[in-house]
């Protein structure tokens, strides 16, 4: 699975929201929220930018989108980005 530039930035800075969200941690207290949290149960359809990179990750090999945000925020190359400029992974 490939990820844009922009959706790796959006999990690496939203990644534990997303998660508190999801688990119900954190309350969905807004429309979008609420929209968010049903679009990652799969009851509605994914339509921003943060639900389809949170879903993509969801279903992904976590570990290796993981090694990307984490080498990305050290502005490192890998061998799973050997392209960056490209804006796809």
């Amino acid at each position: 699975m490939q990820f844009t530039k922009q959706e790796i930035k959006l999990l690496h800075h939203h990644m534990h929201f997303y998660d508190e969200l999801r688990t119900g941690v954190k309350k969905a207290d807004t429309p979008e929220r609420e929209h968010f949290v049903k679009a990652v149960k799969g009851e509605v359809e994914a339509k921003t930018d943060h639900e389809i990179a949170y879903i993509k990750y969801l279903n992904s090999n976590q570990q290796v989108v993981d090694n990307m945000i984490h080498k990305m925020s050290f502005g490192k190359m890998n061998k799973h980005n050997p392209n960056f400029d490209d804006e796809v992974f």
